[in-house]
């Protein structure tokens, strides 16, 4: 894998990162939330854990106020 592609697929991911997305659109409480569930599980504006959307779909923290609106609920 050449570095062009190594760079291209980092950039793909930022791109679908939710704590960069939500700053573009800060009206949206559906990118709020889904930002601050990334957060939780350990993402960063430059880092994306591995299999976060499936451990935020699974979360348990039911005592948390934003656990109702389930960003990545499935």
């Amino acid at each position: 894998m050449s570095a062009s592609n190594i760079n291209s697929i980092s950039t793909a991911v930022l791109e679908q990162n939710p704590i960069r997305q939500s700053p573009a659109n800060p009206t949206s409480h559906k990118a709020a939330i889904k930002a601050k569930c990334a957060e939780c599980f350990g993402c960063s504006s430059n880092h994306l854990e591995r299999g976060f959307r499936a451990s935020v779909s699974e979360c348990l923290s039911y005592s948390y106020p934003l656990h109702s609106f389930g960003s990545f609920q499935a």
